[in-house]
């Protein structure tokens, strides 16, 4: 299945108003085999869902902008390094996230926040070229939060070949959380020890 039957050219739904959800107290448990895509700021503290994600993942991978801000998060323990994004047009740490997510790790991909819409769908189809080339997209699911300034949006499931069309949807100032799961059937990893904990890179 090729990039281009998985997501459309032109997204054209616009951002809708989106309302918070005042009774979500709390975010689904991070499982082996999840990714989460999180949009964060830099140099400002991590919000509630980029900290949940952060806590409770085995891998982070996050944007060398983003070192400061991740540093007096992480845990004692998580394995962290910094990707390297070389064009827009290839994300060898989204590559990089997917391959550890497949080899059943729970993994985090932390990314700046406040993209233009361009930016944001070029970064998301990033990601669903990496997927599509390791498993079919029927078999993943997708779940999308925004994160505005006075609140957490109710969740959206999606599918990888309406992601896009989803992302579109949110205004640029919203923070988004896209979790994949189901990838490489969320078969746990092996557990074993981390060594030199802390960032990377």
């Amino acid at each position: 299945m090729s990039i281009a039957e998985l997501v459309t050219t032109n997204p054209r739904r616009q951002a809708a108003k989106r309302r918070p959800a005042a009774t979500l107290s709390k975010f689904p448990a991070i499982e082996p085999g999840q990714l989460w895509l999180i949009e964060a700021a830099a140099g400002d503290t991590l919000s509630a869902c980029a900290r949940h994600a952060v806590e409770g993942a085995n891998v982070v991978i996050y944007d060398r902008a983003l070192a400061a801000t991740l540093s007096n998060t992480l845990p004692l323990g998580t394995y962290a390094e910094a990707g390297e994004r070389t064009d827009e047009a290839s994300d060898p740490a989204a590559a990089r996230a997917v391959r550890f997510a497949c080899d059943g790790w729970s993994v985090t991909r932390l990314v700046p926040a406040g993209p233009t819409q361009r930016q944001r769908i070029v970064r998301v189809r990033r990601l669903v070229e990496e997927l599509a080339a390791t498993k079919s997209a029927a078999e993943v699911a997708v779940t999308v939060y925004g994160e505005l300034r006075d609140g957490v949006c109710e969740p959206t499931e999606t599918r990888l070949n309406r992601l896009d069309q989803v992302v579109v949807t949110y205004p640029r100032d919203a923070r988004l959380a896209i979790v994949v799961s189901g990838i490489n059937g969320q078969v746990a990893a092996r557990a074993q020890a981390v060594g030199g904990n802390g960032l990377a890179g």
